[in-house]
């Protein structure tokens, strides 16, 4: 669950970029993107919050980027 908000997230991320470059970064879609990174991110946060509430550890990430996917170890 984790690990599918935070390549969820990235890959949202990517695109928010790629959209912001070619549009401006006021351009609609960069805002949409934007918004929908902050709703994942709000969830990313609430997951560890209870994570770390019920005493279990969040295992430690890295992403790397291949492409246009992210990849999590």
């Amino acid at each position: 669950m984790r690990d599918d908000l935070l390549e969820k997230i990235e890959l949202l991320r990517l695109q928010m970029v790629k959209t912001g470059l070619e549009y401006g970064l006021d351009h609609p879609d960069v805002l949409a993107y934007s918004k929908m990174i902050d709703e994942l991110h709000n969830e990313l946060m609430e997951l560890d919050f209870t994570l770390a509430k019920t005493g279990r550890k969040k295992k430690p990430y890295r992403f790397y980027i291949l492409e246009n996917t992210a990849n999590f170890a």
